[in-house]
């Protein structure tokens, strides 16, 4: 029983059957009409029954769209030969013993856990319940997220003297954004911006990046850049420290306002995601407190990790301590999450 418990499982959990159904506006039948008529047995699989409450259930439980396709009667007869046909295979697959299986165990298991948090967690904590005043006061908040200064993208061509960079600047006046990225590539004393054709990236009018692993932009670069009218335009030498750099301007992001209306979703989307996983671990916090659990990660000592499989025609390694021998044993370190193997740290 335990194959066509997951088959019903699987059913349950599918995101399509989450879309609410309407019935037409009718006088109801009695109770005991109703049930007659659900009841209605439309086909036999051995001791098994296929009733018309049972149809119905599976077409209604289908999304809109694909609920059109029932209208035909060839495409209820062929969902029902279908139906019938998943019955077959799930006796014969319980007569073989297929559903005391450890991956039919497994699969069960984990279904039953979506359904567990999909009706716990999914279906009671949504972006639209998230209260307002929420919502406005996360807002308020962040204004940083909402609110974006202009930007702006350049390149820069470093050069370590003064006269080095006024013999460049004829060239990179005359350059375009690709034959400014080769200048930058033959003669740029800066080894980091050279390595990307003396790509920026995004800085506002002060240097500084949107995104924090990116370093700060020198701040004569960045106000040289922001002095230029257009894409493309390339300043005059300026002094950056005890070099020289020449900048050309290669994007521009225009300031951004997002008002609480524009921001709402978006809030409420972020804090759904919180919310729902504060709840989901206070949840599990309950249950470890309830159900004895103990975990011994020392035990884990010696546990054997087969290397990943390489995809044919991946270049092999130069370095052979790249890749650990086929069943190679973690170190207690790394299991236990101290020093690599590596490291000098004594054993």
């Amino acid at each position: 029983m335990r194959l066509r418990a997951l088959l019903f499982l699987c059913v349950l959990a599918c995101p399509a059957l989450a879309a609410a159904q309407e019935a037409p506006a009718t006088t109801a039948p009695s109770a005991a009409d109703e049930a007659a008529r659900r009841a209605r047995v439309v086909a036999r699989v051995g001791d098994v029954t296929i009733t018309l409450g049972e149809i119905e259930d599976d077409v209604n439980h289908q999304s809109p769209f694909m609920r059109i396709r029932f209208q035909s009667g060839t495409a209820l007869r062929d969902h029902v030969t279908e139906m019938i046909r998943m019955e077959l295979l799930a006796r014969e697959a319980e007569r073989r013993g297929f559903g005391d299986d450890e991956e039919v165990t497994e699969a069960v298991r984990q279904t039953s856990v979506q359904l567990l948090i999909r009706q716990d967690f999914d279906e009671r904590i949504t972006a639209a319940s998230i209260p307002s005043e929420d919502v406005a006061a996360y807002y308020e908040e962040h204004p940083a997220e909402f609110n974006q200064p202009e930007m702006r993208r350049a390149s820069q061509l470093v050069l370590a003297t003064r006269p080095e960079a006024d013999t460049m600047a004829e060239q990179a006046h005359a350059a375009d954004a690709r034959t400014f990225r080769q200048l930058v590539t033959d003669h740029s004393a800066d080894i980091e911006t050279r390595q990307r054709g003396g790509d920026l990236r995004y800085f506002d009018a002060e240097g500084h990046t949107p995104n924090a692993a990116d370093p700060d932009v020198p701040i004569e670069a960045a106000h040289a850049a922001f002095a230029l009218a257009n894409v493309g335009d390339v300043s005059d030498v300026i002094a950056e420290g005890d070099r020289f750099a020449i900048v050309q301007l290669t994007g521009v992001r225009a300031a951004e306002h997002r008002d609480l209306s524009q921001a709402d979703a978006s809030i409420r989307t972020r804090l759904w995601r919180t919310t729902r996983q504060a709840a989901l671990e206070t949840f599990v916090d309950g249950l470890r407190a309830r159900i004895p659990t103990e975990v011994f990660y020392d035990r884990m000592r010696g546990i054997h990790m087969e290397p990943p499989e390489r995809a044919s025609g991946d270049p092999e390694p130069s370095d052979p301590d790249e890749t650990e021998p086929s069943g190679a044993a973690l170190s207690p370190d790394q299991v236990l999450g101290g020093p690599p193997p590596s490291s000098a740290a004594p054993q």
